[in-house]
């Protein structure tokens, strides 16, 4: 097979679009993606307890209310398959368009939604309904808007361009936790009878501004070179079959390696948002500034660790954030212990830094793991495989400080064990058999050629 990872194709044929204005439409529609999750999680952990499940008591509906960021969230693994199949058959531009137009307009009708006083049992059914429509289309965004990144950037700046996706996560959650925050200054009893449905529908802005755009923008060129190579070749597997029989083992360490900047996001963003409100009494403006602060850790800082990535190679730098993350499990819940509004930002700066380090480039790093043919599958089945996962985490932080006695002792060594698994997955991948049937030889696996940049 030939190199389609190192640059194959002709330089002057495969950009028809520039990469800065690819890395643009890329960084939009994750913006979309995790403005959409961050109001959603804030609400979750602000708002939904007592509008949805008013009949528990508060831990118990907060409980209930995490789960439904689990429930609703089974659809992204679908949503990975389905725009995964739409994008390594039929285009990049293609998926990435659809997905951007059902997640959008799914959040929109969150903010339409009435709550159990309304309609009773109907409430948070629709809720949980509507959720896994958000996350079908979720399963098929950030994959893809890396890999439109990357396969238009230039070889030796892979690891910057592709970091645009992760830029927008950080500018989503900047601007959720901003528009919740202005949101949280009417009162919490506004908040929960109107205010909360604001950034929802707010939403419907953003998604038409990321259309104009992704429309503008031209298919990825590699994406064109591989199907024009197929096209002279016999009929190939379909994606999912490619990533299920041929490279599951792959499948199976992406997976792992992603755990932790999934998992651990939604214990930050979540759990921790939740405890410094019911356990420590902050309010829930202050919560919202430091989740805000949070998001400008990222937004400046995941370009910067992408730049160090392309100079010092991919995997060094991406396990060395994984490995932060053990670093800051402990004094995070120390540091907003202090109950004070600069230990509150630090407990969440501190871990989103680290989330940030290993964030920045992992996207480019596992693109190239998997063959063009199967590329869009099989990156966003491992994502969003660790995203079902992941968004467990909430809940199952939440179950183990009430079961030891309001502690925070087991969230703090679960964060740790999630970093563990990733840092071994990402280690081990280079000990895992390279062979013909999956179509990914040793320069493929990194997304950049060894001539381009370092990936060690």
């Amino acid at each position: 097979m030939s190199r389609v990872a190192g640059g194959a194709t002709d330089p002057g044929a495969r950009r028809r679009s520039g990469p800065w204005k690819v890395a643009g439409a890329s960084m939009i529609g994750t913006s979309v993606e995790w403005y959409d999750f961050g109001i959603y999680a804030t609400a979750a952990a602000l708002v939904f307890p007592e509008l949805f499940f008013p009949e528990m008591n508060r831990a118990l509906g907060t409980l209930m209310s995490f789960a439904t960021l689990f429930v609703g969230s089974l659809g992204r693994p679908l949503g990975a398959v389905v725009f995964g199949h739409i994008g390594d058959r039929y285009g990049r531009k293609r998926a990435l368009i659809w997905s951007m137009t059902l997640m959008g307009g799914a959040t929109f009708l969150i903010g339409l939604l009435p709550g159990y006083a309304s309609i009773g049992v109907a409430a948070p059914l629709l809720l949980v309904l509507i959720r896994m429509v958000q996350s079908l289309a979720v399963g098929g965004e950030w994959g893809g808007a890396v890999l439109f990144a990357v396969e238009h950037a230039p070889p030796r700046r892979r690891a910057f361009f592709g970091s645009f996706p992760q830029v927008g996560d950080g500018v989503g959650y900047f601007m959720s936790t901003g528009v919740f925050a202005l949101a949280a200054l009417a009162g919490h009893d506004a908040l929960v009878g109107w205010a909360w449905r604001l950034p929802f529908l707010l939403s419907a802005v953003l998604v038409l501004v990321g259309l104009v755009i992704r429309s503008s923008i031209e298919e990825s060129p590699e994406f064109e070179a591989a199907r024009r190579a197929e096209a002279a070749e016999e009929k190939q597997a379909a994606p999912l079959v490619a990533v299920v029989r041929d490279a599951w083992k792959t499948w199976l360490l992406a997976s792992g390696a992603f755990l932790i900047t999934v998992g651990g996001y939604y214990v930050v963003v979540t759990f921790m948002s939740t405890y410094a409100v019911t356990e420590l009494g902050f309010t829930d403006s202050q919560v919202a500034g430091a989740g805000t602060a949070a998001s400008v850790v990222v937004i400046v800082c995941t370009p910067l660790a992408a730049l160090v990535a392309d100079r010092l190679g991919l995997r060094r730098v991406t396990l060395a954030g994984i490995l932060l993350h053990l670093v800051v499990a402990f004094p995070m819940f120390w540091l907003a212990d202090t109950r004070s509004v600069p230990g509150l930002w630090l407990a969440m700066c501190l871990p989103m830094l680290a989330s940030t380090v290993a964030y920045a480039s992992i996207g480019t790093l596992i693109s190239g793991w998997f063959a063009p043919r199967a590329r869009y599958t099989g990156l966003s089945m491992s994502y969003q495989t660790a995203g079902l996962i992941g968004t467990l985490a909430p809940a199952a932080a939440t179950w183990l400080f009430s079961a030891a006695g309001n502690s925070w002792t087991p969230v703090a060594i679960a964060f740790a064990v999630m970093a563990l698994v990733s840092a071994v997955c990402l280690a081990a991948f280079r000990q895992a058999p390279a062979t013909e049937s999956q179509a990914v030889d040793a320069d493929e696996r990194e997304a950049v050629p060894p001539a381009a940049a370092p990936v060690e």
